[in-house]
């Protein structure tokens, strides 16, 4: 069942209040599933009989056109901060707008797929005009399929991330497999250059982009998270840790709940489209 304009849910009696935004709602044999149209984010997920599979902050906000905290969001047409202009919108521009749903559907197996989009006309934020669609499938796993294409007339450099925030009991006592053996840039060093030997622990803050990265990952935690990507060479690894989590009102004390394992094509794996590319994407997440 897709419900849409559904403004306020629970998920394990815990109550999210009213947000402002349009929410889609689905519930199948299969699993749960809320998506905010703004940005097409996934916001919660989980399978049957399985652990919740994604973090979605308590104290998030649900305001039009900003970020809310957790879930999947969208990071294009760049990630992080605009290197070029470090004033322009953290994380691209298309968290915060409203996408479109172009089609939900249920097939025989059972999954749900509700394919969404975005078109940007080209502006004073990002010149290059582009249009993206995202195909999100419900069922067993959480499934994720991206195009993006070049509409502009000349070639253009995008960069991009699905921001996944998982949920874990303390990020303190998880781990991370499939990591070891490769570079990484360290953003809490200004990106200085190092190696990862054996699974990644987060202690403290960790901020890590992996370029040329493997396709797959496992959270170690007592109901393991896997993360398998296809024409996805970078993953970043995140959380904030306890001392700049204080600062950033929608995390708080909450940063324990979480880890971020995300799959992209970001720094030196960005994509170099000509005028009228396309390239695609796809990742699966599962518990």
């Amino acid at each position: 069942m897709v419900a849409t304009n559904y403004l306020s849910y629970t998920d394990s009696g815990a109550l999210y209040g009213k947000p402002g935004l349009d929410l889609l709602l689905v519930e199948t044999a299969l699993c749960r599933a809320v998506i905010a149209v703004q940005g097409a984010q996934v916001l919660e997920f989980t399978a049957r009989d399985r652990a919740p599979l994604l973090w979605l902050s308590p104290a998030a906000g649900f305001a039009p056109g900003s970020a809310v905290r957790g879930g999947v969001p969208v990071c294009l047409p760049w990630f992080g901060e605009n290197r070029a202009d470090p004033s322009k919108p953290k994380h691209g521009l298309v968290r915060g707008q409203s996408w479109t749903l172009d089609s939900s559907e249920q097939q025989e197996d059972g999954r749900v797929l509700l394919r969404l989009s975005f078109s940007h006309p080209g502006d004073e934020v990002f010149a290059p005009s582009f249009h993206c669609s995202l195909t999100i499938g419900l069922g067993e796993a959480l499934t994720f399929d991206l195009e993006l294409t070049n509409t502009a007339e000349v070639a253009a450099e995008y960069s991009w991330a699905l921001h996944s925030y998982f949920a874990v009991d303390d990020v303190n006592t998880v781990q991370v497999e499939g990591l070891s053996g490769v570079e990484y840039l360290d953003k809490t060093t200004g990106f200085s250059r190092d190696l990862l030997e054996g699974n990644l622990n987060f202690s403290g803050e960790i901020d890590r982009v992996f370029e040329q990265a493997p396709a797959e990952q496992t959270i170690l935690t007592p109901n393991p998270i896997h993360t398998r990507s296809e024409n996805c060479h970078t993953v970043i690894t995140w959380n904030p840790g306890a001392e700049l989590a204080a600062t950033m009102a929608d995390v708080g004390p909450h940063y324990t709940g979480f880890v971020c394992v995300e799959h992209g094509n970001a720094f030196a794996n960005s994509w170099q489209l000509a005028a009228g590319e396309t390239a695609g994407a796809r990742l699966e997440l599962t518990r």
